[in-house]
């Protein structure tokens, strides 16, 4: 068996088998076959359970011949939407539109009425019990039936190819079947419907409204503008689909190795950092080149990018040497920093969502991430957080008057760090919200370290500081940086005692007017309005 199975590559059934988790220790359960599932189910309405993964396993299997009556999950999350939004291969099944249910879907069937299929490797012995106290007995475990099969053939049932070979067939056969259409805008950022794409969005939904907008998402239930498409992240199918289809792409990531550039497509890339940044990125960084499929994945991407958008000079040269970029670039300015214009709005939503008394004022904690030093440079860490919350607070009293909150938002990569960090009343951990521009708009003051979120509140000149206990050691061995931190306009402390002084003594007048000429030496012009132009450039391009 291990002869005839050398070179094939190990799937999710054999790594299920492999962890034990095909043996149920029920005897009618453990010899089950997809012989005795297909004569079972014949002339019955079949029903999927599961709705994860796993469940493309049953399409590949009978391809056009599956037969969908029904899909059930127990996450309410995928309640209402449609099988083929999360279950890839059911991308040319005809019932693909079927929706997706609760288990109280399994109501309207008399016994001996259906065939519940159960598509979780996990799961399925508590589903099987769920079932059961439902009265429904005729339900099959696919991987049970699928490790059996397996089990008699001596190999899988299904060589299972390369990942990235699979998706690379898929997307060069949409180019063969699918046209790109010139009106469909695709969007997808490094978080959800965030960053330069969401302002660029409700920008562009104002004045067209003829367009198909999709955006690429992890969470379905993230709330979109009425008109907006949604396109599941983890659907491989889909998300090639609308990716190859699509007329022009606005993204903040690197586009994925297996999809194709068409002919007629256009490529904007927005980054995801405001219009000006401190630290060397991608090309330019040294800590890229210790990862080498990064550095050929971003020389490819320079060459497929049509615009870059930019907001000065000096993002313009710093984005030609990361992303390798020689083509022109895009000088709208910085569509997330708008909503920096927008403070009073964006204090009621942090606000209402926080539920934080108006009164009260914030200030807004946003460290970065550091390497992690185990696993390399690859891998991100949370460094432990070592602001004197009780004394910052004081200090903030003394200075600016009122009562304060300290909202804590640690970089998204690292945010699950927070959850069982012990913090006064006073602290909010806000790192599970999404719009981290709405955060520094709606907040008084900001404190940070090397994230290049510093700069946006200075954008409407409100007070940044700088708090980090390891400046030459993130210099020395983190990243390298663009602009020299003793030259940038905001007072930098190296202890929760200095920290505590630059707030004390904070000088507003001399403040405004370094931060002025900061931004004035590296041309940066924000005015609140770059998404409009970007969402300008996008309707003139594509046309009526």
């Amino acid at each position: 068996m291990q002869n005839e199975r050398k070179g094939m590559e190990m799937d999710f059934i054999d790594r299920a088998i492999q962890n034990g988790l095909h043996i149920s220790g029920k005897t009618e359960l453990d010899s089950q076959t997809w012989e005795e599932f297909e004569k079972k189910s014949a002339g019955k309405k079949v029903l999927l359970f599961g709705a994860g993964a796993c469940a493309d396993f049953y399409f590949m299997r009978y391809k056009e011949k599956a037969v969908l009556n029904g899909v059930i999950d127990n996450d309410c999350k995928k309640h209402g939407f449609y099988a083929d939004d999360f279950i890839s291969e059911a991308f040319y099944i005809k019932d693909r539109r079927i929706k997706i249910t609760g288990s109280s879907f399994l109501g309207q069937y008399h016994a001996g009425e259906a065939v519940v299929l159960i598509s979780s490797t996990k799961f399925y012995k508590e589903i099987s019990e769920q079932l059961e106290s439902l009265g429904i007995l005729d339900y099959f475990v696919l991987l049970i039936m699928e490790a059996n099969e397996r089990k008699s053939k001596g190999w899988p049932y299904l060589e299972s190819a390369d990942d990235s070979l699979k998706k690379t067939i898929f997307a060069e056969e949409c180019c063969r079947r699918h046209p790109v259409e010139k009106k469909k805008v695709f969007f997808r950022a490094y978080g959800d419907y965030t960053d330069h794409g969401k302002y660029i969005t409700e920008a562009l939904v104002k004045i067209r409204k003829d367009l198909d907008i999709v955006w690429a998402l992890d969470d379905m239930t993230t709330e979109v503008p009425e008109g907006v498409r949604k396109v599941n992240k983890g659907n491989w199918k889909k998300f090639i689909y609308e990716m190859e289809t699509a007329g022009m792409w606005v993204l903040d990531l690197a586009v994925p190795s297996y999809v194709v550039k068409r002919e007629g497509q256009i490529y904007l890339q927005t980054k995801h950092w405001a219009s000006i940044t401190l630290k060397k990125f991608y090309l330019d960084a040294s800590t890229f080149e210790e990862v080498p499929e990064l550095v050929e994945n971003w020389k490819r991407d320079g060459k497929m990018i049509d615009h870059v958008i930019t907001g000065s000079d000096f993002d313009e040269e710093s984005c030609r040497r990361g992303f390798g970029f020689q083509g022109e670039v895009l000088p709208c300015g910085s569509p997330r920093s708008d909503a920096m214009f927008h403070e009073e709005e964006n204090r009621k939503k942090v606000y209402g969502h926080y539920k934080i008394d108006g009164k009260i004022k914030t200030l807004l904690y946003a460290p970065t991430y550091r390497f992690d030093k185990k696993k390399g440079k690859s891998f991100h860490s949370a460094k432990e957080v070592e602001l004197d919350f009780g004394q910052i607070k004081k200090a903030l009293e003394e200075r600016f008057l009122g009562e304060w909150n300290i909202l804590l938002r640690l970089h998204p990569s690292v945010a699950q760090a927070c959850k069982n960090m012990e913090k006064p009343d006073f602290v909010i951990d806000v790192s599970d919200y999404k719009d981290s521009q709405e955060l520094a708009s709606a907040a008084d003051i900001m404190i940070s370290d090397f994230s290049s979120i510093m700069f946006e509140p200075a954008f409407v000149k409100k007070p940044v500081f700088l708090f980090a206990t390891d400046i030459q050691d993130y210099i020395a061995n983190e990243y390298d940086l663009l602009i020299k931190y003793e030259e940038l306009p905001f007072a930098a402390a190296e202890s929760n005692e200095e920290l505590a002084w630059n707030i004390r003594n904070f000088n507003k007048e001399a403040y405004v007017e370094q931060v002025g000429q900061f931004l004035e030496g590296y041309g940066v012009h924000e005015d609140g309005h770059a998404s409009e132009r970007v969402a300008e450039y996008i309707s003139k391009t594509i046309g009526e």
